[in-house]
């Protein structure tokens, strides 16, 4: 009786660690998707200054197609109006959603966005005390301006 008593707890113990991780796992699956999303809009953000103030070869590459210039400030502009104008449901669902560094563009032709969030484990058996006020996510995506 005892050592079945102890096994059930050591399954159920095991089964609570293992959905919280699942948790934890789909909550940075959402917050990429939202990165991905983010970058793509950000890529698309000229920054007029460069585009405008020297002319047509401001983005020309001159072994391929003319590229649309960026630079750290036009993508995180972007970034932020797209995170202001984007429906609750979207952006609500994480908690202490932020944009991070590197939020910007490293060659002046890709968008880089990094945003973190903090994920709360609905399930936090006795294993996950530690992390029981959140783990912090971090991700990054990029999207070229084309």
């Amino acid at each position: 009786m005892l050592l079945t008593l102890a096994f059930t707890s050591l399954v159920i113990a095991l089964v609570l660690v293992v959905a919280s991780a699942s948790a934890v796992h789909i909550e940075r699956k959402r917050l990429l998707a939202l990165a991905d999303a983010v970058a793509a809009d950000a890529a698309d953000a000229v920054d007029e200054a460069t585009y405008y103030g020297t002319g047509h070869e401001a983005g020309a590459d001159p072994d391929g197609p003319t590229r649309l210039p960026l630079s750290d400030a036009s993508v995180r502009a972007a970034v932020e109006d797209y995170l202001a104008a984007a429906p609750a449901p979207v952006t609500g669902e994480f908690a202490r959603l932020r944009v991070a560094e590197p939020t910007g563009t490293p060659d002046g032709t890709t968008a880089e966005v990094t945003l973190t969030a903090l994920a709360r484990p609905a399930l936090v058996p006795w294993v996950l005390v530690p992390w029981s006020d959140g783990i912090t996510l971090r991700v990054t995506s990029n999207a070229r301006a084309g």
